[in-house]
This record gives C-alpha cells, structure tokens and sequence, in this order.
C-alpha cells in the first residue's frame, strides 16, 4: 500500500437542499419533507494534490438521502470540471469522491447507495447571498436573502 497523497485545498463552497433552512441533518432531525435532496458546489481558489495545482477548477454533486444524512443510505452523481484533465482530473475524482479522506471523505460516507462520476461545464459566482452555481443543463442553484416570515425582510 502506498503513502496517501498529500493535498490541501482552499475552496469557495456553495450548498442548497430541499429542507427548510437550518438544515434538520445538522441536529440529528429528519429532513422536512422526508428526503434530502441536494446540490452542492466546491471551487477551489487555490490548493494541490500532491504536486497538481487545482487552482480554478471545481466539481458538484446532486445527491439524495431516503432520511437524514447520518443514517446514510445516499446516491448521487459527481460532476467534475470538464476543463480538468489527465492528472487534474484523478485529483478531482479522488476529493470529490472521498477517496482521498479529509472532510469529504467524512461527508461521502454518506453516499452508500451509489454514485456515478460524470464531467460537465461548471458555472460558479461566490457572491453572498446572490451566489449562484449551474452545471451543464442538468443543475441551477440561485441564492436569495433569507427573509423574515413576518416582517418580509
């Protein structure tokens, strides 16, 4: 077995889900209507995988769990940068998948009911509130303030 491959990575990350906010899962509560659905999007400001800079690219994944997070049962599909190649790309798959361990390697474990590696156009502006993530045709996120229920602000 060979020495894991040594990476660090500082990145602008994105999330929308189905539930309402305050996400259920962060407290061990079931998600609002039954089911997480969720988009997420990491783009990497700057960061390596052993010697591979990654600076610039990025992945997302849709993914679904029957019930909250940690009771794990999750699938969903990877989508990789599609401008990564060769080297870049292993680097890619094996964060984004968990392969690699650290925080999304926690984070997949989740993912035991599937999951399928694609590439695709990303299209991502960390914004604030007004973020917004798109890949290919296959995923939109656009984020809005959280508004007050009674005040409307």
């Amino acid at each position: 077995m060979g020495k894991p491959v040594e990476w660090k990575l500082n990145i602008e990350h994105l999330m929308a889900c189905n539930c309402n906010w305050g996400c259920p899962c962060t407290f061990e509560s079931p998600p609002t209507y039954g089911t997480c659905e969720a988009a997420l999007a990491y783009r990497v400001v700057d960061g390596n995988y052993g010697d591979e800079s990654l600076d610039g690219l990025g992945w997302a994944l849709g993914a679904l769990w029957p019930g909250p997070l940690h009771e794990q049962n999750g699938r969903g599909v990877i989508y990789l940068d599609e401008r990564a190649e060769g080297a870049k790309r292993e680097a890619l798959e094996a964060i984004a998948t968990g392969k690699a361990g650290g925080p999304m390697g926690i984070f997949m474990s989740t993912i035991t009911n599937g999951l399928e590696v694609l590439t695709a156009p990303l299209e991502f502006k960390f914004d604030g509130k007004h973020s917004h993530f798109r890949v290919g045709e296959v995923i939109e996120v656009a984020f809005d303030p959280i508004l007050n229920p009674v005040t409307g602000i």
